[in-house]
């Protein structure tokens, strides 16, 4: 009976699903072929559950395809942007610039699974030392890979004024995973023989607020995240009426200590903003957050919306 009434408080959070799709693109319509890709992307972008999605075009020698990613929030929310109307007419459109049918693999996942974790890693290398970095990342690579529960590894080289470092993604299954391979010898073998390479190194493990904003690319893009005064005022807006909810239930702990009282309210806040406030603002508000840089029009149709949902907010608790 307990064990019945447990898994029923459970929260079940759904595991985002992924779509492939690969294109082989005929030589005298790539310039329509990019046309439709966008429209399609923008398309998903706008769709209900969306979560990232990406683009990448032929390398010579290597890659002769096209191929387009899209993650949704769950299986259902996949299933249904697979069969919506507005995506078939965007396949069909895409299909008549292709040489030959394109292939679609879908990757559904696993709700009952943990979800998969990250590390962050950057590196500011020495001067001279980039060819030396390179090498001893490729060893870094293939030892993660031989540890249970890896998933991949991205990786970013600088990129002038504002991002000097290289930076590393670094994907494992689960908590568990990801500490095996930091704490393993082999990682501190590697990070002796790092030392005289870099000038300095950093590590940080994507939780918190970076878990509450998804991760897109625009076609031909690099990783691209809301800009860091955009997540700001999304959180102060999913924030802000989440702390007065709360203030409300403060009584039910009244007789407990202050320092009590606060470990309380932040576990309920930010559980609240983890698993049900952001990802439906994140959401409502991706118009904004995932605006193209100098998109005026959404700029300041996002800042009003959270500029009159704040001040309302306002209305309605002094009214209470």
């Amino acid at each position: 009976m307990n064990n019945d009434s447990t898994e029923s408080r459970t929260v079940h959070v759904p595991q985002p699903a992924t779509a492939i799709a690969s294109h082989l693109v005929r030589a005298d319509k790539a310039d329509e072929y990019f046309k439709a890709q966008t429209a399609i992307t923008d398309a998903a972008r706008k769709f209900p559950g969306f979560v990232g999605t990406e683009v990448l075009g032929p390398i010579p020698g290597l890659q002769a395809e096209w191929v387009a990613i899209f993650r949704l929030e769950s299986n259902q929310a996949m299933k249904r942007w697979l069969d919506s109307p507005e995506r078939a007419q965007l396949a069909a459109r895409i299909e008549a610039y292709l040489s030959e049918p394109s292939r679609l693999l879908l990757l559904a996942s696993d709700d009952n699974a943990e979800p998969p974790v990250a590390m962050v890693f950057t590196h500011r290398v020495a001067k001279g030392k980039v060819a030396d970095y390179l090498a001893w990342r490729r060893k870094a690579i293939e030892a993660q890979a031989h540890y249970p529960g890896y998933l991949a590894t991205d990786f970013f080289k600088p990129h002038g004024t504002f991002q000097n470092e290289w930076v590393d993604i670094v994907r494992y299954r689960s908590v568990d995973d990801l500490n095996r391979w930091m704490e393993s010898e082999e990682r501190q073998s590697l990070l002796k023989e790092l030392k005289p390479i870099v000038e300095s190194m950093h590590a940080h493990p994507v939780t918190g607020l970076e878990g509450w904003f998804a991760l897109s690319r625009e076609t031909g893009a690099t990783v691209s995240a809301p800009p860091p005064w955009k997540q700001a005022l999304a959180v102060l807006f999913a924030l802000y009426p989440t702390v007065m909810v709360l203030s409300f239930l403060n009584p039910l702990w009244r007789n407990l200590s202050f320092a009590q009282s606060m470990l309380i309210g932040n576990i309920l806040s930010v559980t609240l903003l983890t698993y049900l406030v952001m990802p439906r603002l994140s959401r409502l508000l991706n118009f904004w957050l995932a605006a193209p840089a100098h998109d005026w029009k959404n700029e300041a149709l996002g800042l009003s919306t959270v500029a009159i949902g704040l001040a309302l907010f306002v209305l309605i608790f002094q009214a209470l």
